[in-house]
């Protein structure tokens, strides 16, 4: 594979960008020593041509000692700690490493990491009828140069989105070229419209050499993956990610019984499965996520936990029936439904102490909550972050109480930090606090004596929400900050457009606030107000207090 033109990548890693950058002072430096000899020879004449040529030589040669020595570094290397070199840098910086530096350039022919997609590949200057033609040819005359050339891939991402309907036989040629004893990542991911579904060819893991390197196989793809009794044992296998996958049951346990250190699985819109089981001989399993597209697919109905080592467990979709088994490692969980209504919380409040009782970080977002969260004398004893999300979609109404979240605070004796991001207008429906009305203070059951930082987005002059945030003022002695963010977007009111994060000069931090209509900045100064006449007062002067308005710049009303 030939290098491709010289480019100057603005954005490096730090490791690699040091190597880079001697290579181009050095370059840069011969070149410039070469010119001062050439100029030096070409003005002189007879004997003072020769003195100065002999002068001129011999100082370039005692000045540029140092250079050469830098040149040769590289040069001088063994080709085994070269390639080394080479192996860790991001395949945009190899390639300008091979475009600078002759050794770098032996290395970049023997590169292992193949990263095949429509930028590497320049498919935005062709046409769109021409891409298919293009693209295998590409494809093959690179995977070819590797197997003529004896260098071993490592790593391939095969990204073929824009090209449409590739036959299969060249998808099983590539896999077959690349998936040898020593290949250790896969990404492949299918074009969005294919006449007929792709059937992975699980035959490629039946190599036992091949079988025992692999350590990441994610597959983004409307594929088939039908493991049979001839695939190999997956021992070094430890991440797998199955994205619009159809799977069924009986094969998703057949592939998993040929895993032994497997410590990440994600699930995402897997047409198939309608029992999900974790069986007990996943030892090292520690994430696990499980998440939906709610037009394309249908979620398991039953989720069936038994990894005992298990300790992230996320799930976004309609909540199922779980059973957890030697939960004791499962600290960190994320539940979120999309569906109308979800019962997130609900759920989370009712089901949550006895399936992951020592869970320490819980992320929970509710689409639809129909029903406030009830007080039970179930407790999380082990939790110290709490984080809830609201949104409507234009269906939350005034029937939830957004007080009821109470119930999660005193459930939880070691809660140190709670976030509340109020989302879309979530209270846009429940009744707001007037201008001569006083919220009304709660008795207080339960003192939170841990809980130091509390943070609320969207907040909005909404009397339920008013009267949550004065409880916590009057129950929790331990608070150090409180901040209440009008904006919907989030606390740090950061947003990034196309890759490039802009500065907005009253932003706290650097980012682009985060868009508000008219009516949910008239909102925002509404909350503003009521801030001031209900919650200020009660904040002690021990507790750093903020309350983020509508910003001037950003929040005009028109977007």
């Amino acid at each position: 594979m030939s290098p491709p033109r010289r480019r100057l990548w603005p954005f490096r890693s730090s490791r690699s960008g040091a190597i880079l950058d001697t290579v181009l002072r050095t370059r840069h430096q011969r070149r410039h020593r070469l010119r001062k000899l050439q100029a030096a020879v070409e003005g002189s004449t007879g004997s003072k041509a020769s003195s100065a040529q002999t002068n001129g030589h011999q100082g370039g040669i005692s000045q540029g000692d140092d250079n050469t020595r830098q040149q040769d570094l590289f040069e001088k290397l063994p080709d085994d700690i070269l390639h080394r070199i080479h192996s860790v840098l991001p395949v945009r910086d190899a390639a300008c490493a091979a475009c600078m530096s002759r050794a770098f350039l032996r290395s970049w022919r023997c590169y292992s990491k193949l990263i095949l997609d429509d930028h590497a590949l320049r498919l935005t200057h062709i046409e769109s009828e021409e891409r298919k033609a293009y693209v295998i040819d590409k494809i093959d005359k690179i995977l070819k140069n590797h197997r003529d050339n004896g260098v071993k891939v490592e790593s391939l991402n095969l990204t073929l989105t824009p090209c449409n309907n590739i036959k299969a036989s060249y998808l099983d040629r590539w896999l077959r070229r690349t998936v040898k004893s020593g290949f250790k990542e896969l990404y492949l991911e299918m074009p969005l419209y294919m006449k007929k579904i792709y059937n992975f060819p699980c035959s490629v893991l039946s190599d036992e050499g091949a079988a025992s390197s692999i350590q990441s196989l994610d597959l983004l793809s409307h594929c088939a993956f039908h493991p049979t009794s001839a695939l190999g044992c997956l021992r070094s296998l430890k991440i797998l990610k199955l994205s619009l996958v159809h799977i069924t049951d009986e094969g998703l346990e057949h592939l998993l019984s040929k895993f032994s250190n497997l410590e990440e699985l994600s699930i995402c819109a897997c047409t198939g499965i309608v029992c999900l089981k974790i069986p007990s001989t996943m030892q090292h399993l520690k994430f696990l996520r499980v998440t939906r597209c709610e037009i394309l697919c249908k979620m398991p109905r039953v989720v069936e936990i038994d990894a005992p080592n298990l300790c992230s467990f996320h799930y976004n979709s309609s909540l199922p029936e779980v059973h957890v088994r030697n939960c004791s490692q499962l600290k960190h969980v994320k539940l979120s439904s999309p569906c109308l209504p979800s019962r997130a919380l609900f759920y989370a409040r009712t089901s949550l102490p006895s399936i992951a009782r020592n869970v320490e970080s819980l992320i929970l977002d509710s689409c639809c909550e129909n029903a406030n969260t009830p007080m039970l004398q179930s407790k999380l004893p082990h939790l110290k972050n709490l984080e809830i999300g609201l949104s409507s979609l234009g269906c939350f109404g005034s029937s939830y109480d957004v007080l009821s979240l109470v119930s999660f605070l005193d459930a939880s004796p070691a809660l140190e930090s709670f976030i509340l991001r109020l989302k879309d207008d979530a209270m846009a429906r429940c009744p707001v606090v007037g201008d001569d009305d006083e919220c009304p203070r709660r008795k207080v059951d339960l003192w939170h004596n841990r809980l130091r930082q509390v943070t609320i987005t969207g907040f909005c002059s909404a009397k339920s929400l008013v009267e949550l945030t004065v409880h916590i003022l009057e129950s929790t002695h331990s608070l150090e900050c409180l901040t209440l963010d009008t904006s919907y977007g989030g606390y740090d009111r950061r947003m990034m457009v196309y890759g490039i994060i802009g500065k907005c000069p009253n932003s706290r931090k650097i980012g682009q606030c985060w868009p508000m209509g008219k009516r949910a900045v008239e909102e925002a100064h509404r909350a503003v107000k009521t801030d001031g006449r209900c919650i200020a007062g009660r904040v002690p002067l021990a507790v750093q207090f903020e309350v983020l308005g509508p910003c001037s710049r950003c929040h005009t009303g028109n977007q």
